[in-house]
């Protein structure tokens, strides 16, 4: 009982954290079209179309179990544990503009996840339901609804190299895990991190704007060199080496930044802010 409590609870605060960060978003008139959307937010979008194929499957087979435990594990590791980690600093902290991707990406994953969440949990996927921003068309009560249908137009070559970027950052991830462990650093955000890489994995991730993949590996400031050093991992070409970051510390972001002036903003904290 304690575990399927921790289950329900996850699933319950996934839902809420999207419904939370979409409180002031208007879908007919916010909604960013899928050109304009950051990659990691069609990551997200792509992660959520795979649970809808696999839930559809599920429920045509009576394999609850099945579903229920595609649900979990998409609540607590595409969303927690990655893709809600990773925007955070975008839905708090940024420009009206990449708020509006990161929202745009959350309030269609949210739809179809309630969704494909009534025939399980039927009273908290109404509950969710009640609080979404309704487009045209949609109906008063979640089970009236349609369940979502899945794009079968899989872009192998945007999967593959998403799957590669998540192998990156596991291997960065133990690394900061070893700093903290360390106590070179407290949170990752007080990291900077310098990544050496074959030439292969440099011109891969050179292709990447660097403040994108800061954001990725929710660190403060990143360095590409190609050559050897660092910590090797599993990811083949690269080596990982965190120090504690220069500069001082946003007190809007809790990002460290050597340009942080006098009223203790970095330069893009003070610009949204102007605005």
């Amino acid at each position: 009982f304690r575990q399927l409590s921790e289950a329900y609870r996850k699933m319950r605060n996934t839902a809420r954290f999207m419904l939370g960060n979409i409180n002031d978003f208007d879908p007919a008139k916010d909604m960013v079209a899928d050109d304009q959307l950051f990659e990691i937010d069609r990551w997200a979008l792509d992660a959520c179309n795979k649970l809808t194929a696999n839930l559809r499957d599920a429920y045509d087979h009576y394999d609850f179990s099945r579903a229920y435990h595609a649900l979990y594990n998409f609540c607590v590791i595409d969303m927690s544990n990655f893709y809600m980690d990773v925007i955070k600093d975008r839905l708090y902290c940024a420009d009206d503009h990449a708020r509006r991707c990161a929202q745009s990406a959350l309030y269609r994953i949210l739809v179809d996840f309630t969704k494909l969440l009534a025939p399980i949990l039927c009273f908290t996927s109404q509950e969710i339901w009640s609080y979404i921003p309704k487009l045209p068309g949609m109906k008063d009560y979640v089970v009236f609804e349609q369940m979502p249908e899945a794009k079968a137009d899989a872009d192998e070559a945007f999967e593959a190299k998403w799957a590669r970027i998540m192998a990156i950052r596991d291997d960065v991830k133990k690394v900061l895990e070893q700093a903290r462990a360390d106590k070179t650093i407290g949170s990752a955000l007080e990291a900077s991190l310098t990544l050496y890489c074959s030439k292969e994995v440099y011109d891969f991730l050179n292709a990447i704007p660097m403040d994108e993949l800061a954001d990725l590996f929710i660190v403060s400031h990143v360095d590409l060199v190609e050559g050897e050093g660092g910590v090797k991992g599993l990811v083949e070409g690269l080596g990982v080496a965190a120090a504690h970051a220069a500069g001082n510390k946003c007190l809007r972001c809790w990002k460290y930044e050597p340009s942080v002036g006098e009223d203790g903003l970095c330069p893009r904290c003070a610009k949204v802010l102007k605005q």
